[in-house]
Formats: C-alpha cells, structure tokens, sequence
C-alpha cells in the first residue's frame, strides 16, 4: 500500500537529516504511522539512532538497507512527488529543516488528533442519534477535509537553504 505523503515527508527528512533526532527523537518516536512499513522504519531508525547516534546519513541509509528496509526506502522516496516540501530535501538548510520538521510533526499530530475525535463522533452518533450528535460528526468531518492535502508550506520556505521566494 501506499505511504501517506505526509509519513513520508517525515521519515525522509530524518534520514537526510538524522541530526534532527538529537533534539526530537522522542517527538519522533511519540508519531503513530499508519502504513506498518513507515512504522518498522521509523523504530529502526531510532534504534539505531539510540545506539549510535551518528548525525550521518551515508550512514544511518547504509545501516538500514543492511537491515532489509531498501523497499520501504524506496517507497518514501516515490510517495513525495514535488520539491515543494523543501527541508526534507537533502540539500535544505538547517533552519528549513527545522521549520519544516515542527509543522509537519504538527500537521501529523493534527491530523491523528482529528481521526480518534471522528471514530468517537461516529460511536455517538451510533449511540445517540441526535441532532447534536450528527452537528459534532459534521463538524469534525469538515475539520479532516479542510486537512487534506495541507502540506507545511510558508512563504519564502527555503530561503535558508538559497532557494527564491515565490511571491504573488
């Protein structure tokens, strides 16, 4: 199956820039993945970071291909089809990376956030068909949609890193 776009935004900028974990890998490992292969690479990733610690891409990718997860490797790579989400890119700034990794870990726990309150607006309704009830599941519903698609993208993103500013 597919790789949420977003789980692959965020396991890609950890493996181009496993420095970040230094700061964040309990942000990191606190992340629930959907896709069950995100959720390997993502626990490989900090255990291999827990041991060795090593801020070193060549290396952290060479570990993890050595452990079986080439194929999962290569379906991140293919679920991001733009540039546009900059400091996940290997040759991003720190400050982009940094900017980049706080709104996509935002996002995502936005994102789960909004998906248990679903399941419990459903079992509400479920159980008590009211007005009210139905008005929440609404409400909710509008909330995930006006998600999709969101992506962490500001205005003169990039710009650590040398890339123009877009401008209107």
């Amino acid at each position: 199956t597919a790789i949420p776009r977003r789980e692959a935004l965020i396991l890609q900028a950890v493996l181009n820039h496993p420095w970040l974990l230094h700061a964040h890998l309990e942000d990191l490992a606190s992340l629930e993945f959907r896709h069950a292969g995100a959720e390997k690479l993502k626990n490989a990733t900090i255990d291999l970071f827990a041991h060795d610690g090593s801020p070193d891409p060549a290396a952290l990718k060479a570990e993890l291909v050595r452990q079986g997860f080439t194929d999962i490797m290569e379906k991140i790579a293919r679920a991001i089809t733009t540039d546009d989400v900059w400091g996940a890119l290997q040759e991003a700034a720190p400050a982009d990376v940094i900017v980049t990794w706080q709104q996509l870990v935002g996002l995502h726990r936005q994102w789960h956030s909004l998906l248990k309150e679903l399941k419990e607006a459903e079992q509400a309704l479920g159980a008590d068909p009211s007005e009210a009830n139905y008005l929440r599941l609404r409400d909710v519903k509008a909330r995930l949609s006006g998600m999709e698609g969101t992506e962490a993208l500001i205005e003169g993103f990039g710009a650590s890193s040398g890339r123009p500013a877009r401008s209107l």
